[in-house]
């Protein structure tokens, strides 16, 4: 668990999980029938995350975060490095409140997926960083930056 207390396990993490147990069947479904990644509390937050391999290059991703006993945020996500340019390119879309009911979930990611795929990439917006490319091209060569979005699947839709 990345930057993790001990707190949080015994304190949060039961309560977010009882709360996402009530839907973890929906997001489940949703992301194998779409060959989505989940990841559960990335950096203990209160949040799941589906990830995927953008068709047109970088990762997109839909956040979805508890906000009552009824109600989760869902938001949809899309970055694209650019190693050469040490530039985070990327678009985030408006955050939408959803009933845990199974049809409103549902539709709302069956939306929030669309919104990421079709996104025109024209849409990204960035600028250079120089920590960038001074953390990148120390880290990795070109090739190595790029296959890193290989760990994550290439969506399917209907």
């Amino acid at each position: 668990m990345p930057n993790g207390t001990r707190e949080w396990v015994e304190n949060e993490l039961p309560k977010l999980e009882a709360f996402f147990g009530k839907i973890s069947n929906v997001l489940e479904d949703f992301a194998k029938t779409h060959n989505l990644l989940i990841d559960k509390y990335y950096h203990q937050g209160s949040h799941w995350t589906m990830r995927l391999k953008h068709p047109l290059g970088g990762v997109g991703h839909i956040e979805i975060s508890k906000l009552d006993d009824d109600h989760v945020w869902i938001s949809p996500f899309w970055c694209l490095d650019d190693y050469d340019k040490y530039t985070v390119f990327s678009k985030e879309g408006e955050k939408k409140k959803c009933h845990i009911e199974k049809e409103p979930l549902q539709d709302m990611l069956d939306e929030m997926l669309r919104l990421v795929l079709f996104w025109p990439k024209e849409d990204l917006r960035g600028k250079p960083d120089p920590t960038y490319k001074r953390f990148w091209h120390e880290q990795w060569t070109k090739e190595e930056f790029e296959k890193q979005d290989e760990q994550y699947p290439i969506p399917k839709i209907d």
